[in-house]
């Protein structure tokens, strides 16, 4: 696979990569005019993702309003209360960008997966919750349509 294609799931088709680290990937197809997240993991503060608002930015320059998101937090670990504030400063910016529909990979793990529930809640959009990333990528294409 090339450096310019996401790696986090087969089903999903190669796109773009915005950014990639030990913490989270953002992908772009824009074809589809979808961005793709992956968190990966634990993240223990802020300090460990210093530029993720800025690197959220660089990815909106890319979507044209109505783009759709899909976010796979499989491997999400429950993260503090510091680290969901900035999760959802990050949903302002793409409700305010033109985020019309979400597709939720929901994390393993039980906490985190309520976690997650509860500040997709809050942003207000056409959401629903998948168990594989190709589900989930099915449903924002059908959406599409």
């Amino acid at each position: 696979m090339d450096s310019k294609t996401l790696h986090t799931d087969p089903s999903i088709p190669p796109q773009q990569h915005v950014v990639r680290n030990t913490c989270y990937e953002i992908g772009y197809d824009g074809i589809r005019n979808r961005l793709y997240f992956s968190i990966l993991g634990f993240w223990k503060n802020t300090d460990i993702v210093p530029d993720f608002l800025k690197d959220w930015d660089r990815a909106l320059q890319l979507v044209s309003p109505g783009f759709t998101l899909l976010i796979d937090m499989r491997t999400m670990i429950t993260h503090p209360q510091q680290l969901t504030d900035l999760h959802e400063e990050s949903q302002r910016k793409m409700r305010a960008a033109g985020l019309s529909r979400i597709a939720n990979v929901m994390p393993l793990d039980k906490i985190a997966s309520l976690q997650v529930a509860d500040s997709i809640k809050k942003i207000e959009l056409p959401s629903q919750h998948f168990e594989t990333c190709e589900a989930a990528q099915q449903w924002l294409d059908k959406t599409m349509a």
